[in-house]
């Protein structure tokens, strides 16, 4: 039954066709005809048009042939309803549909090669607006930081690009380009532009480069270096077309084997900018490097406007400059907007239509570039956000700002092993392990306990006395720039204990040192010692417990516990815990 209600569909579309074709040459038949008229009028006809014959009809089709090979008769399906009944209906008309495939549907190549679509025309949530709907926390943070850059941005300035060196001293944190290029452009006359003149120390520099289907993402990394920036990102923008595409065949030729639908922009930076410790001049992880786009069919060569967002979510610096604009698209709050040639002549026209809501258009406020004003705006800006050019932060938006996660076991952060050789032929080995991320202490905490992950040391003596190891467990404290200890397990009589050696703490000059516990056989007793003006460490009895009183944002608490080896020559294994609460890693 399906067999017959395809070859009924199949006849029917060729009869469609067909009756269609005759139309058309009834049509220029008629055509013909009417111009022959026309040239029958004229003085002096051209007999040799007249002479002419007319389309002649075409042949009578040839009777129907028969099959090359034999018609298998398609085998039986199997009953399936279990499935939807779309699903149910796709498996009665397909004979290679797997509905837990669904290859009819998400077969994307084949859709491309039948109707020019592309692949990326069916990723969901691609428009900005769409992109975190399901992620409030996301959209709040997005919000939070469109409104504090609309707060803290210059009007729209531009001058031409005759006038770039006019910049000059002033010092730009980011500077976008999309260079021209064409037969009187070239990437050598790029690399001639005062660009290390106008960049600050650290600044930023995105450039767009081409598809990669040419030498761009191979020059562009030279120019960089040349300007005195390194790559540190590629920013990538994928076409779509859903509104441009008209079927197969009809994408822009090109030497490339693979179709072209993307776009490139290199990232440099100067300077040195860390991302765990700069976040008055970087976020990190508000955006991503890839951007999905339609285009603009009324201008190519226009790149996505979510280029200038992903750009101020991530350099919160004010200073921004573009260079080969458009006075289209490109004139923005907070951009210093150098136009390409001839594009300022479009302004005066431009202004009198109002903006749309893709950034077509003129902002309000759009003004002539002027090194004073721009200046003194500048300065006023700095004063708001207490001293520096930057977009101020707040609380809530570095509470919802993603944080990068921390590898574990940094050198200098997370923990350090060391081996000692003991004296007076004993043998000591001791090792610590520190686990978790290093350590920064919030602000403003009332009861600021101080938590580190615990610390472990073994120590085995021989002989007489066991041998002093000693465990380094380096730490990188915001404001402790240095935290080194020393363990080892003091040994007598072939029973070992466990003993605090001194502890060393790089912190605000002061320095602690302890005493260790006592040899296994008689009483235990913590050591006790002092930490610099303003703080002391008590010992106790029984389990080495001990208090720290006042001298750092008070409440801080180590507890040790020692425990007695057994056969002669072993030492004992200790641990210890800083116990704490208020303090968060790096971020």
């Amino acid at each position: 039954m399906t067999s017959v209600i395809a070859t009924t569909e199949v006849l029917s579309s060729a009869n469609s066709l067909l009756s269609a074709h005759a139309d058309l040459l009834s049509r220029v038949r008629q055509s013909q005809r009417n111009h022959r008229r026309q040239l029958r009028a004229l003085h002096s006809p051209p007999k040799e048009l007249l002479n002419l014959p007319l389309i002649p009809s075409p042949p009578p089709s040839p009777p129907t042939s028969p099959p090359s090979s034999p018609l298998l008769a398609p085998g039986e399906k199997p009953l399936r309803n279990d499935l939807p009944p779309a699903k149910r209906a796709r498996v009665a008309r397909y004979n290679n549909y797997v509905p837990e495939e669904e290859t009819i549907r998400n077969d994307y190549s084949q859709r491309y090669v039948d109707g020019g679509e592309w692949p990326q025309n069916w990723v969901l949530g691609a428009e900005p607006e769409l992109r975190f709907e399901e992620y409030p926390k996301q959209q709040r943070l997005l919000n939070l930081k469109k409104e504090s850059v609309n707060n803290h941005a210059l009007p729209p300035s531009y001058l031409p690009f005759q006038q770039l060196t006019s910049l000059h001293p002033c010092k730009f944190d980011v500077i976008l380009l999309d260079p021209p290029f064409s037969s009187s452009f070239s990437w050598e006359e790029l690399q001639e532009l005062p660009v290390p003149a106008l960049a600050a120390d650290p600044s930023f520099v995105f450039m767009w480069v081409g598809s990669g289907a040419g030498e761009g993402l191979e020059r562009g990394r030279e120019v960089l270096a040349k300007w005195g920036y390194r790559r540190c990102e590629d920013v990538v923008w994928v076409k779509t077309n859903n509104t441009t595409n008209r079927g197969p065949g009809t994408d822009p030729p090109t030497t490339s084997l693979l179709t072209r639908t993307k776009q490139h922009c290199l990232m440099g930076i100067r300077g040195t900018v860390r991302r765990s410790t700069d976040s008055w001049f970087v976020h990190c992880n508000v955006d991503t490097d890839v951007i999905i786009w339609e285009g603009d069919s009324a201008d190519p060569t226009r790149k996505p406007p979510e280029m200038y967002t992903l750009i101020e979510n991530f350099c919160l610096g004010l200073r921004r400059l573009e260079i080969f604009g458009r006075a289209r698209s490109s004139l923005r709050r907070g951009w210093v907007t150098v136009l390409a040639d001839g594009e300022e002549k479009r302004i005066p026209e431009l202004s009198r239509s109002p903006v749309t809501e893709d950034g077509v258009g003129i902002p309000e406020g759009t003004r002539s570039w002027e090194k004073e004003s721009w200046e003194e705006g500048a300065k006023e800006l700095a004063t708001a956000g207490g001293g520096k050019c930057v977009v101020p932060n707040s609380q809530e938006i570095e509470a919802l700002r993603p944080k990068s996660p921390v590898r574990g076991g940094p050198p200098g952060a997370a923990g350090g092993m060391s081996g000692g050789v003991g004296m007076s032929g004993g043998v000591g080995i001791s090792g610590g392990v520190r686990t978790g991320r290093p350590m920064v202490p919030r602000q403003n905490q009332g009861q600021n306990q101080m938590m580190v992950q615990p610390m472990m040391g073994m120590g085995m003596g021989v002989n007489q006395l066991g041998g002093m190891g000693n465990m380094g467990v380096p730490m990188d404290m915001v404001g402790w720039p240095g935290l080194g200890m020393n363990m080892g397990p003091a040994a007598a009589m072939g029973m070992g204990g466990m003993g605090m050696g001194n502890m060393n703490v790089g912190m605000m000059g002061m320095g602690m040192n302890g005493m260790g516990g006592a040899a296994f056989h008689s009483p235990a007793q913590g050591g006790m010692g002092q930490m610099g003006p303003g703080g002391m460490w008590m010992g106790g009895d029984g389990q080495d417990g001990g208090m720290w009183e006042g001298g750092m944002n008070e409440g801080m608490m180590m507890n040790g516990m020692g425990m007695g080896g057994m056969m002669g020559g072993m030492g004992g294994m200790g641990m210890g815990q800083w116990n704490q609460g208020g303090y968060e890693g790096y971020q």
